[in-house]
């Protein structure tokens, strides 16, 4: 099993989840790798759940644009593309209830 990337509720409830998250830990191992160049994204524990709220997400959204920028693995680009797209949840808007985190799941 891999990781898998999810926008939720505070309550729980699951907006939206990546259904094909291959890359994503190939993204994050990517990452760690330079930590001071990612240093919210290389926290991902590939193990077990990593959470970040709306303001860390804006934070890691600029490291994975990075990444994109970067890398020429177009399975790891194609996981970050996903995950801005569920990052974008996590905008304000009107309408759209703010109180929503990123959670990254690990195996």
């Amino acid at each position: 099993m891999g990781m898998s990337v999810q926008v939720r509720e505070y309550g729980g409830v699951v907006v939206e989840q990546l259904t094909d998250a291959v890359g994503v830990a190939s993204l994050c191992s990517l990452a760690a790798s330079e930590p001071s160049r990612y240093p919210l994204l290389s926290g991902v524990d590939p193990y077990d759940d990593t959470w970040f709220n709306s303001r860390q997400t804006a934070r890691l959204a600029t490291e994975i644009r990075s990444i994109i920028e970067r890398s020429t693995d177009e399975s790891v680009r194609a996981a970050a593309q996903a995950i801005l797209q569920l990052a974008s949840l996590l905008e304000a808007t009107p309408r759209r209830p703010h109180h929503r985190q990123l959670l990254f799941n690990g195996d």
